[in-house]
């Protein structure tokens, strides 16, 4: 009895000194997180909601879009939950010595001067919106849906950008694939302050969108100047620099 009672006070000790070291071995994940072990995982749901930080080995903040690297064989995941066994962040480490190279998402790329697609869309009230037609103004373009999580975290502060810029030259368009009856179901208990333009899917497939949410800035000359995939806790700062330098 006694023998299993020092092997069990020994592994304890030997976990808690993993946790110590794997805490030391990355500065930037808070104090008050653990990384969770193999048996921890298998135990614990792993939901990453929107505001889990994800970081690389060196400590850089990582975008959403990162999330694709769970499902890449040369980077493994450490979990960081917090004292209610919550993920809270994220690192991924490279498996071989190379340095961690992130690449960008295809989707995010595009040329400068590269005139953004023409399109037509109606919005919720029944109004339509031709792009080529807002030549003159910077348009600002947000691709999401209505049970997208990310998308609606990050209303507030898209509501605010949009308030920022009330009568100015900026006119902001959100579109989704999702019917009028449900955007408009959506919107009882939620808001949205640019113009809706539901079931745009003609549009979203014109522009190539598969992560969400996506925002596209689009100059007084009909050109983009900035695509932002995926979540991100500065949004409101990113497209307002974009915006004003447009203006």
């Amino acid at each position: 009895m006694m023998q299993k009672t020092r092997y069990f006070f020994l592994l304890i000790c030997i976990l808690q000194y993993a946790l110590v070291v794997a805490q030391n071995k990355y500065p930037f994940i808070p104090s008050n997180q653990h990384a969770l072990t193999d048996t921890e995982i298998a135990s614990t749901p792993i939901n990453i909601t929107p505001d889990v930080l994800l970081f690389n080995e060196q400590g850089k903040l990582l975008p959403m879009s990162s999330l694709s690297l769970m499902t890449n064989t040369e980077f493994k995941p450490v979990f960081f939950a917090n004292d209610k066994g919550k993920v809270k962040s994220l690192v991924f480490i490279k498996k071989s010595n190379q340095p961690i190279l992130i690449r960008k998402n295809p989707e995010a790329e595009f040329s400068p001067g590269e005139k953004a697609l023409d399109f037509i869309a109606k919005d919720v009230h029944g109004k339509s919106y031709k792009l080529s037609e807002l030549k003159g103004k910077v348009v600002v373009l947000n691709f999401w849906f209505t049970k997208c999580g990310p998308c609606i975290t990050e209303m507030p502060q898209l509501n605010a950008l949009a308030s920022n810029f009330k009568g100015k030259n900026v006119v902001f368009l959100a579109l989704t694939f999702n019917k009028k009856a449900v955007v408009n179901q959506f919107l009882e208990n939620n808001t949205f302050q640019y113009n809706i333009l539901a079931d745009a899917n003609h549009v979203i497939k014109m522009y190539g969108v598969n992560s969400y949410p996506t925002s596209i800035v689009i100059n007084k000359k009909g050109e983009i100047v900035l695509k932002e995939l995926g979540y991100r806790t500065n949004i409101k700062e990113v497209l307002a620099t974009s915006i004003n330098a447009s203006l």
